[in-house]
């Protein structure tokens, strides 16, 4: 008699589970198709489509390959420090990035040129500058860097201006500029031609600000631009070059 209902219970138990377990199945059944009705839509033409992996195209192909870009020239100038690069094959553009001794490298900028002036840039500060190359599609994207494309630590000098320019006497002229106190000295060129065509470079050591030292002829105008440089690491830094002063 134990025996039987022992039995019995258990298939009782067994129903019980299965009646839920048939429950279950119907409720979760029910839900895919509430969730794949809202999932479609209807277009004109009354061919359904699942949304929104059918809508989305991801467009041109990802190369297999991006080289990184690899760093040509980097100069001070009148606005700052500018950066070139040579282009990259199938890239869509480049983003650049920033360090400043052991701080962490920085996002500057993604463009798609080749070239970037980084303006926020202080006079005398060692800058590092890193580039990659990307590509991107509406579903991937991928991007590149390499040795080459980072530079070595670079000194921004503020290029200095001319205050004052005037023929001092008959054959002599005096020039004089505002003062980089972070520079170590100055170079000079003066010249007829106003693109500096063969001109006449004075090398001025130290902190001075002014020079009278420059031979001109009397009935002749002059033209007149200043540099600043400075020695760093065993490298010579030099400054975006003044605006151009006319000397008559």
């Amino acid at each position: 008699m134990r025996t039987i209902l022992k039995k019995g219970f258990i298939l009782m138990i067994s129903l019980f589970i299965a009646g839920n377990l048939i429950t279950v199945a119907q409720n979760n059944v029910s839900a895919k198709e509430k969730t794949a009705d809202s999932n479609n839509v209807t277009r004109k033409d009354n061919q359904e489509y699942n949304f929104p992996e059918d809508i989305i195209e991801p467009g041109p192909e990802l190369p297999m390959h991006l080289y990184p870009p690899s760093i040509e020239k980097i100069t001070n100038t009148m606005n700052g420090i500018k950066i070139q690069w040579k282009k990259v094959e199938n890239a869509d553009g480049y983003r650049i990035q920033r360090k400043t001794g052991k701080d962490k490298w920085k996002d500057l900028k993604i463009l798609k040129k080749n070239k970037y002036t980084d303006n926020a840039v202080r006079n005398g500060q060692n800058y590092r500058y890193r580039v990659y190359a990307y590509a991107v599609n509406s579903v991937d994207f991928i991007e590149n860097t390499g040795i080459k494309s980072i530079t070595k630590n670079f000194l921004y000098l503020q290029v200095p201006s001319i205050k004052y320019s005037k023929k001092s006497r008959k054959i002599r002229c005096k020039i004089s500029w505002k003062q980089n106190k972070k520079a170590d000295g100055y170079n000079l060129q003066i010249s007829t031609s106003k693109q500096f065509k063969k001109p006449v470079i004075k090398k001025i050591k130290g902190k001075r600000k002014s020079t009278t030292n420059i031979n001109i002829h009397k009935n002749k105008s002059y033209y007149v631009r200043v540099r600043a440089y400075k020695k760093d690491a065993g490298k010579t830094y030099y400054s975006g070059w003044s605006y151009i002063k006319m000397i008559k």
